[in-house]
């Protein structure tokens, strides 16, 4: 597991287990989170394009078992679990 997985679980306060609901072997999913981007705007705070490529400069809300879960792979449903 990595960092920010391991920080999602303690967040949330609940042990998340996320399955495809066609192949188990699926462990890639996509849903969302919240992230905090630096921007440049122009004189009336319009936005023009992100610095850093785009680089997420600090995640505001973590994913949230609630979220639509879908498999990255194969696009099925997800099933989500919590301990």
């Amino acid at each position: 597991m990595n960092n920010l997985a391991s920080l999602v679980r303690f967040k949330l306060g609940v042990n998340l287990k996320v399955e495809c609901t066609k192949n188990k072997a699926h462990k890639r999913f996509l849903t969302t989170a919240h992230v905090m981007q630096e921007w440049v705007v122009d004189e009336y705070g319009e936005y023009i394009r992100t610095t850093r490529n785009g680089q997420c400069l600090e995640v505001t809300a973590e994913p949230d078992p609630d979220n639509a879960w879908t498999c990255e792979i194969c696009g099925a449903d997800a099933q989500i679990t919590q301990d």
